[in-house]
């Protein structure tokens, strides 16, 4: 007895699904085949590498140092923003400002202070004004034009 008597007629599968599928293949390698060609273009051309050319060039600077002594003339009869001292930085008297410079937005401020450090009085000037100081006492400004010692 043989296999198809035993078994039935043996099945045939259809040859046009392999067909299909083969040439279904061979386009999808075509296809990126092109596609890689394309993506990668064509090589750019380069200039040929020159060599660079460094220019080191070597200064030498002589420094001079001046050393400029000051003598002490004493205490001053005029002064800008700081903490200074009467009779020492300061000669005592009577001094006057034109007002505040602009660079202190609550205007020129004034404080005068003991020997000690405690404040005696203090003050802001909007326009010209004035401030006695005796000697032994401190005066803080900031915000302030010159003070000039009044004659």
């Amino acid at each position: 007895m043989t296999t198809e008597e035993t078994n039935g007629p043996r099945h045939r599968w259809p040859l046009w699904p392999w067909l299909v599928l083969t040439v279904a293949g061979v386009v999808v390698t075509a296809v990126a085949a092109v596609v890689g060609t394309v993506a990668r273009g064509e090589p750019e051309e380069s200039a040929p590498a020159t060599p660079t050319r460094v220019t080191v060039t070597r200064f030498e600077t002589a420094t001079v140092t001046e050393t400029v002594t000051v003598s002490p003339s004493g205490p001053l009869s005029e002064f800008r923003d700081g903490l200074f001292e009467i009779g020492v930085d300061v000669q005592p008297g009577t001094y006057r400002t034109d007002g505040p410079d602009g660079s202190n937005a609550g205007g020129c401020y004034w404080s005068r202070t003991d020997a000690a450090g405690d404040v005696i009085a203090n003050g802001v000037v909007n326009e010209p004004g004035t401030v006695t100081v005796a000697a032994g006492e401190s005066i803080d400004t900031a915000g302030c034009l010159v003070w000039r010692r009044a004659a």
